[in-house]
């Protein structure tokens, strides 16, 4: 109810005051008497509420960023696992620990598979060529020349 409704009813000034002021001391009888309590523990909870929304919203940039590092250790992890596979696998297949790092794969199988292939190469023993069965190519006037330094030395 407003002014404007009771003036298209066709009140008067004095009797649209009259009515409200009858209005107002009907609405401040309903309010309850812990009215202005209740506002203040209203307001109190709205700011314990934005505080707690702020603090929840800092918590979650940290458990993001905590998260986020845990990922990285473990990758980290991973890496060092599987460089040390890398080089225990490496000194069972006899490969020397410089070229443990070059060993492929994900897996102990693929890993012990290159190892083994690369082992093949490194661990490889070289076959002594053997005596020349070809007689040598000399020229008899140097036979000759030889000859006679072997008859100087033994005398």
């Amino acid at each position: 109810m407003n002014r404007e409704q009771l003036k298209k009813l066709g009140l008067t000034n004095e009797q649209i005051e009259s009515v409200m002021k009858a209005h107002g001391k009907a609405i401040q009888a309903v309010k309850p008497d812990d009215y202005e309590e209740l506002k203040t523990e209203k307001t109190n909870l709205e700011q314990q509420l934005s505080d707690l929304q702020k603090t929840l919203t800092t918590k979650e940039e940290e458990f993001s960023t905590y998260e986020d590092n845990l990922k990285q250790l473990e990758k980290e992890v991973e890496t060092y696992k599987l460089k040390d596979l890398k080089t225990s696998i490496a000194v069972q297949a006899g490969i020397p620990l410089e070229l443990a790092g070059r060993l492929s794969g994900n897996t102990e199988e693929e890993i012990k598979a290159d190892a083994e292939k690369i082992a093949g190469f490194v661990n490889k023993k070289t076959t002594l060529p053997l005596k020349d069965t070809e007689p040598e190519k000399v020229d008899s006037e140097e036979k000759a020349y030889a000859n006679m330094l072997e008859k100087l030395k033994g005398e």
